[in-house]
């Protein structure tokens, strides 16, 4: 086999029937779709084909932008750059040092802006979104917009070539399982299935609440994806990222598969939903899941937070046995009172750039990550000084203090966090 472009090596991956000593399944094979075959290593490959393929005139005289934190802005650098141009990508969730190396490397404009975790807000200049368009109106005729939330060519492409592919190799499904990031490749790929097998029970997988698994959403998250249409999906399946790393590593240690944490989590959301079915048939039944994309880009991820499998200790960490009471939470409606009452020290446990954006008045910064590693050693804070956590929605904040009062700290969270505060239309302060 001869290829002309690498793009004529997108799409026709195959199915790998997976084993059933890694799904303990008995009466439903599954098959997992290899999209990590694809040229630049995942299904992301497909999406940003689809999208830039009936724009490759513009190419060489525009240039992309998107708001795209790694795989897609992986492809859509790479099908520009062959094509004479190049991408500006615009994004609050670069969060694998992975992902921003490799996309520096083959030439990407990087605008990174505070993530969802640091208070996306819709309506905030700070959204990505409008960014995006106030550099395309102070740049007219210099930028084509991919638009991968919203854009109906990511779903379309995969209708056209994922889920026929799968129809064409397989025939009936029974079960698709497909991981919900910007949702349009699980669209796609189950519509078309639904045309062969119109029963077939469509599942999205999606990041418990307050966790974070490269290439999809937790279920607040996926709300405000423009592609997301809840009425499509028989369930929705949360898994944490801890027992897809596990599911990974069987899948890559029993059957030699290289696929990363996502298609770890399809896994775990497949095994979960469809074990208790599994025990009701007495026929045999096909499910599908996707293998997104490689492994090898997220060792930074998977050593964070699997260091013993790369033979370094684990070391018992303050949260590991912090138990939740409500009685560290404070409610927002009458906060004001509370902090003219008793002086507080307030930190805000948010990114830097998200506490430069917009703060509590006279509020100081200590971001999570850096309080996460002292708490591992020290506790910093005095006892004789009331304080008050700030995180995004109150969840980081909470735990925090509830560890702190353990150790005769008087410390409190506010219930919500900045979210809640800036519903309630209470004062704050941006740095200049």
């Amino acid at each position: 086999m001869v290829a002309q472009s690498i793009t004529d090596l997108i799409g026709n991956t195959p199915l790998l029937k997976i084993s059933k000593n890694v799904h303990g399944l008995q009466n439903i094979e599954l098959y997992a779709k290899l999209e990590l075959f694809n040229p630049w290593g995942s299904v992301k490959d497909r999406t940003a084909w689809g999208i830039l393929q009936p724009h490759l005139d513009e190419l060489g005289t525009k240039d992309v932008i998107e708001r795209s934190s790694g795989n897609t802005a992986k492809a859509l650098q790479m099908i520009a750059s062959i094509h004479g141009s190049n991408l500006k990508t615009i994004t609050n969730r670069i969060r694998v040092q992975e992902a921003k190396d490799v996309l520096t490397l083959i030439g990407t404009q990087i605008q990174e802006l505070p993530g969802k975790s640091d208070c996306y807000d819709p309506h905030d200049p700070n959204d990505p979104v409008a960014y995006i368009q106030q550099e395309i109106a102070q740049n007219k005729d210099t930028y084509l917009y991919s638009d991968q939330y919203f854009n109906d060519l990511n779903r379309k492409i995969h209708y056209d070539t994922t889920g026929k592919e799968i129809v064409d190799d397989i025939g009936d499904v029974d079960f698709f399982i497909g991981g919900l990031g910007t949702t349009g490749s699980t669209l796609g790929t189950a519509e078309r299935i639904k045309e062969h097998s119109p029963d077939v029970t469509v599942i999205g997988i999606v990041a418990e609440k307050d966790d974070y698994i490269p290439g999809i959403r937790n279920y607040d998250e996926i709300l405000e994806v423009g592609l997301f249409n809840p009425d499509f999906y028989k369930d929705i399946v949360s898994v944490n990222s801890s027992d897809s790393l596990e599911s990974m590593m069987k899948l890559i240690r029993s059957d030699g598969l290289l696929a990363g944490p996502t298609t770890g989590a399809s896994l775990k959301g497949s095994i979960d939903y469809l074990q208790e079915i599994d025990t009701t048939l007495d026929t045999p039944k096909k499910a599908v899941i996707i293998a997104c994309d490689r492994v090898e880009w997220y060792i930074s991820y998977i050593k964070d937070r699997k260091p013993e499998w790369f033979g370094e200790a684990r070391e018992e960490r303050w949260d590991d046995n912090v138990k939740q009471s409500a009685s560290v939470d404070l409610d927002v409606a009458t906060i004001s009172d509370w902090i003219k009452k008793n002086s507080p020290l307030i930190v805000d446990l948010r990114q830097p750039i998200s506490f430069k954006t917009v703060h509590i008045p006279h509020s100081l910064n200590l971001p999570y990550d850096n309080l996460d590693l002292v708490l591992n050693t020290t506790n910093p804070f005095r006892t004789n000084q009331k304080i008050l956590f700030v995180c995004p929605i109150g969840e980081k904040s909470s735990r925090v203090a509830n560890y702190l009062k353990t150790k005769d700290v008087e410390a409190y969270s506010l219930q919500g966090g900045i979210n809640a505060w800036r519903d309630q239309n209470l004062p704050l302060e941006r740095d200049v």
